[in-house]
């Protein structure tokens, strides 16, 4: 009997899952390929800390190579179509030939066509975003702490973050912790009063899918932090040091950070009619792209009608499509019936800075102390080997007793 080729494209929390999780039997019967841009695993929920300086960047990712089997393949490259009729990708002018295809491709920045975004603002969706933004808020106050001038020194250290979802919020709270306890300590001539750190937020209230106590007590947190919140805040324009408001008005900054939102990355498929809907590809029940029969499509780029009009674009749910995935493709090549996939939701958390979190698990709601744990240790245990999480864990242990490390890189 022929070998089955699956091929996984895109191996983030949907990609990664679904090969994780595939049976014992599938690994040692099947050729199985896995295919990326990068050569790691990056676990983005974390990428706030290191813009904060919080933790190294190396230890948010890890590389392919020490997490699949020898036995099987990993190519790094870009994925430019997929033609279903002949059941082939196309990868940097390559044919790759597959018998059941994982498309988990993810998201990217939604700049919701704003104009100014691209131009004027940071964003933190890749490793290299975190790494750039850091050494930026670095150099930005070691150029304040050279200048006389308070108004000009004030100017240079005034920062914005649009977005109140889960990011910004997380961002904000450790922003906060870099520049009013670690970077103002080193700089000896910058006073809290001459930083000014704005998160803005297009809705009526922060962390928009979080319960309302939990949102209070997140915002009231962030205010006690020295964080300025605005409410209701629609940004329509992006400029130079400027954000323009629906009324407006105009909100200066020297830094803006984008964390508004994600959009699907495309599916580019050749001579398929595709359904789509909020930009992300229709799959059926089983998370097989709607018309296909050995395509699979999960995680931020997948669509799935439910009763609130899709599933969030979170790293949960890209996990639980992966792991389901993984049992529909055992039925697929055994000839059984593939099973419907259910999103269970396991629960939600944001940190607030060092010591301080929010977390509703079922009908149970954590604040302060204990979220901070509670998050910080399902979070450890989202990575794949016990050498990634010892080495989080030694940083947030050192950091804890001897600060953030504010080399610039």
């Amino acid at each position: 009997m022929k070998r089955k080729h699956i091929v996984i494209a895109g191996v983030g929390f949907a990609g990664l899952n679904a090969y994780k999780s595939l049976p014992r039997w599938i690994s040692r019967s099947a050729d199985i390929t896995l295919i990326d841009q990068k050569n790691h695993f990056l676990f983005t929920p974390l990428l706030h800390e290191v813009a904060s300086a919080s933790l190294d960047d190396m230890s948010v990712v890890e590389p392919f190579r020490d997490i699949i089997r020898p036995s099987h393949t990993f190519i790094q490259g870009f994925v430019d179509r997929i033609d279903p009729e002949k059941n082939t990708l196309y990868l940097d002018e390559k044919e790759i030939p597959y018998d059941i295809l994982v498309s988990s491709f993810g998201s990217t920045t939604n700049t919701f066509g704003i104009k100014g975004v691209d131009e004027y603002s940071f964003t933190l969706k890749t490793l290299e975003d975190a790494v750039v933004l850091r050494n930026h808020c670095i150099d930005i106050f070691e150029k304040a702490s050279q200048i006389e001038n308070n108004e000009e020194r004030k100017k240079l250290l005034s920062f914005v973050i649009v977005g109140g979802g889960p990011t910004g919020v997380e961002l904000a709270g450790e922003f906060s912790e870099l520049f009013f306890k670690t970077l103002v300590r080193k700089h000896k001539n910058i006073h809290p009063r001459d930083i000014s750190l704005t998160l803005v937020n297009a809705g009526p209230s922060l962390l928009s899918t979080f319960p309302k106590r939990l949102q209070d007590y997140a915002e009231n947190t962030l205010r006690l932090k020295n964080v300025i919140v605005h409410n209701n805040f629609f940004v329509t324009e992006v400029q130079k040091e400027a954000l323009l408001v629906q009324d407006g008005n105009f909100l200066d900054a020297h830094t803006i950070v984008w964390t508004a939102g994600v959009r699907a990355q495309e599916l580019n498929l050749s001579g398929v009619e595709a359904q789509y809907q909020q930009g992300k590809i229709v799959v059926d029940p089983n998370l097989l792209v709607s018309g296909s029969h050995n395509i699979f499509a999960a995680g931020d780029m997948s669509f799935l009608e439910n009763e609130e009009g899709g599933l969030p674009m979170t790293a949960q749910v890209a996990k639980q499509q992966g792991i389901h995935i993984a049992k529909n493709i055992g039925n697929l090549i055994k000839g059984k019936e593939l099973r419907s996939f259910s999103y269970k939701e396991s629960g939600v958390l944001a940190s607030l800075g060092f010591l301080d979190a929010v977390a509703s698990i079922g009908k149970v709601k954590f604040m302060g102390f204990p979220a901070w744990i509670l998050w910080r240790a399902i979070y450890l245990f989202n990575f794949s080997s016990w050498k990634k999480r010892f080495r989080v864990l030694i940083d947030w242990i050192f950091n804890a007793f001897t600060g953030r490390e504010t080399t610039r890189l």
